[in-house]
């Protein structure tokens, strides 16, 4: 049977969905009137300085260096110090210790060991583009030059050879023209070209291909600066 509609005098009856609606209204109502009398929240308490983190001397407990340090240690305050700056200038290149340094025969199972001292003309490469190379260019952005800012791969991974283990002309040429003469600049801040370090451009007489070991070929620098960075 049919009830009538609520306007012919008689009540509509009380459904679920009526009551849902009718305590949806209460609920949002009362809301609104709590909010109404609430007091605002205080603003936020700015937030207090945290102290700065100390700096740690890796060198507090070290010993000293043994003797004085050529090249890319020469900066070393410790042995400590020491070791980080290899560990670094390895990592940089994606080099290990050997590379580097003579390979002392060991037993089998025996963890590898390096002659530090023995002459390597690897070592010898890296510690002439510390002293002289390094103090010679710089980048052209002011950032600091490390190890990493040529001895990159075209993916961005650390190499020690950048032009390749067997030297293409071609490479170094189009590295040389697009990177480093637009990378860096001299030290005193004069552009780079071709005839500041080969006394001339390429195909012409002048043209000297081997800089590495030369410093006289370089711009002018002061050779190990105590500003000048070492790896």
């Amino acid at each position: 049977m049919r009830l009538p509609p609520s306007r012919w005098g008689r009540k509509r009856p009380q459904t679920p969905a009526l009551l849902c609606r009718a305590s949806w209204r209460w609920s949002a109502s009362a809301l609104l009137a709590l909010a109404a009398c609430a007091k605002p929240a205080p603003p936020a308490q700015p937030e207090a300085p945290r102290a700065p983190t100390p700096e740690v001397d890796i060198c507090v407990g070290s010993p000293p260096v043994p003797h004085p340090l050529p090249g890319a240690l020469r900066h070393a305050r410790c042995e400590q110090d020491m070791y980080a700056i290899m560990a670094s200038v390895g990592e940089q290149l994606g080099v290990a210790c050997k590379h580097c340094h003579v390979p002392i025969p060991v037993k089998p199972g025996e963890p590898e060991k390096e002659d530090y001292l023995a002459p390597h003309p690897k070592k010898d490469v890296a510690n002439w583009m510390s002293v002289h190379l390094m103090a010679a260019i710089k980048p052209a952005d002011g950032s600091p030059l490390r190890c990493r800012a040529c001895h990159t791969d075209e993916h961005g991974r650390p190499v020690a050879k950048i032009l390749g283990e067997k030297r293409d002309a071609a490479k170094a040429n189009e590295w040389m023209s697009v990177v480093l003469v637009r990378k860096f600049v001299a030290a005193d801040g004069s552009k780079l070209r071709c005839r500041s370090c080969h006394a001339g451009t390429p195909g012409t007489p002048g043209f000297e291909p081997k800089v590495i070991g030369r410093s006289d070929r370089l711009p002018k620098h002061e050779p190990g600066g105590q500003s000048t960075p070492s790896f």
